[in-house]
């Protein structure tokens, strides 16, 4: 019987934060991006989000789901002293 796949919890972005003026920073990416950049599968950004070591993914509709390229930077920067209340 195969084990159901549980994935992390993601944020919502509320109107106030949307109206935020975006930097190039700042900008959204798709998990394609994100495992283009950290040199992995797509699946594992998930993996490391759903174990807390990995920035949670922010949800934009039902089956739109994307990071922010400052917080997959951030945890780049130093993976190992990445901690989820930080991203």
């Amino acid at each position: 019987m195969a084990q159901a796949t549980t994935f992390p919890t993601t944020r919502i972005v509320t109107k106030a934060q949307a109206a935020q003026p975006v930097t190039a920073d700042d900008r959204l990416i798709a998990d394609r991006e994100v495992a283009h950049l950290i040199g992995a599968s797509r699946s594992w950004p998930w993996k490391l989000a759903r174990d807390g070591r990995f920035p949670k993914p922010i949800k934009l509709s039902a089956r739109c789901t994307r990071w922010r390229l400052s917080d997959v930077r951030a945890w780049m920067a130093n993976p190992m002293a990445w901690q989820a209340g930080e991203g």
